[in-house]
């Protein structure tokens, strides 16, 4: 049986906007640190200790898997969907909080504390398949209190970091892939598009930090399974426009709307090629990480969810994105339901075991995971 998480005193804080009443007692405390918990923070820190973080999350060991004696299935009314980035990445493994230069790194220490908590209480991880299920027929009977872990961008330290932590509690988590990343982890660098760099840092940001493919095929299927966060470009922070800096949602310099049409479809297409050729059956085509968060939204409803600039026809990303995938993940948790899009709760560095057990439990009480609002 798992150990659970050690009784300790923890000060607790909160860091997001309210969504309704019930979130918000937990909102007001940390505006200013939560405007540092956003997608785009990792390549702002990228290569900072990547060596260190890497020599922190040696290669996966041989698993023993927890399997529980019995699971209940039953219908589901939410199904909290959680999100975590990198690990140990400038605090100690056994750090009970990850007081970091980078916010979005755990320890994995204050890791395994999380998975314990959501074991002791009964919780018990789904699969991409079933969650899309779920999302399709409110009768789908999942295991009693599910949840979904989800990891973003592919990088080594929290995937293999996680990975004995996840089957030492019989659970499944999901890595969003950045094709791009993976390829500039081996070396490789796409060409440049109409004379602009559209992977600004590759090779020299993605080594020893992002998974390679080899890197990522290793990881146990047991544990893991993947899905597309963004393809060759589609997470690069971008430098062409000081206004607009996402590739998803910005037209390069002198694009028109009909090519940028083409050249979003061969992006994500071609990242989706990619994983279904380097992964194989362990891809969930259905699955979506937004890049940077959102989709193009000039606001959003809490602390935490990037603002993205936009220079593409309004509501076309949404539009593809609700046409093209059965669950597009974002961390806004106002927009849940909307279309296909599905709310995250983004788990970092600075929160305590109180304001990570706070936090998903007035998301959960306010709705943000319900399958419909």
């Amino acid at each position: 049986m798992p150990d659970l998480p050690a009784k300790r005193t923890v000060v607790p804080r909160r860091r997001r906007y309210a969504v309704s009443a019930a979130l918000g007692t937990v909102a007001a405390a940390v505006l200013g640190l939560a405007l540092w918990s956003m997608a785009g923070v990792t390549a702002a820190y990228r290569g900072v200790t990547p060596a260190a973080a890497a020599a922190a999350a040696p290669a996966p060991r041989p698993l023993v898997i927890y399997h529980a004696p019995f699971v209940r299935y039953e219908r589901a009314r939410a199904v909290p969907v959680l999100v975590y980035h990198e690990m140990n990445n400038g605090c100690a493994p056994s750090a009970p909080v990850c007081k970091a230069a980078d916010p979005e790194t755990v320890s994995t220490a204050q890791f395994r504390a999380e998975m314990a908590y959501m074991f002791s209480r009964g919780y018990h991880t789904v699969t991409m398949a079933q969650y899309q299920a779920w999302l399709g027929n409110r009768k789908t009977r999942l295991p009693s209190r599910p949840f979904l872990i989800t990891a973003d961008n592919g990088i080594w330290s929290f995937l293999s970091g996680a990975q004995p932590v996840l089957a030492g509690y019989g659970y499944t988590a999901v890595a969003a892939v950045v094709t791009g990343f993976a390829d500039g982890a081996g070396g490789h660098c796409a060409p440049r598009i109409g004379g602009v760099s559209v992977q600004p840092g590759c090779p020299r940001d993605n080594a020893g930090w992002d998974a390679t493919w080899a890197q990522l095929r290793s990881l146990d299927p047991r544990v893991w399974e993947f899905i597309l966060e963004a393809g060759p470009s589609g997470h690069y922070v971008q430098d062409y426009d000081p206004h607009c800096r996402m590739f998803d949602a910005c037209l390069l310099p002198g694009e028109t709307v009909a090519q940028y049409q083409v050249r979003l479809a061969a992006e994500l297409g071609g990242g989706e090629t990619a994983l279904a050729a380097r992964l194989g059956s362990r891809v969930n085509p259905g699955g979506w990480v937004v890049p940077y968060s959102d989709l193009g939204y000039p606001r959003c409803a809490q602390g935490d969810c990037t603002p993205q600039d936009a220079t593409i026809p309004q509501g076309y990303l949404v539009n593809y994105a609700d046409a093209h995938f059965r669950a597009v993940f974002v961390e806004d948790a106002s927009r849940n339901a909307i279309g296909h899009e599905r709310f995250r709760f983004d788990v970092n560095g600075p929160d305590t075991e109180a304001s990570f057990q706070s936090q998903l439990a007035a998301f959960t009480a306010a709705g943000a995971f319900d399958r419909s609002r």
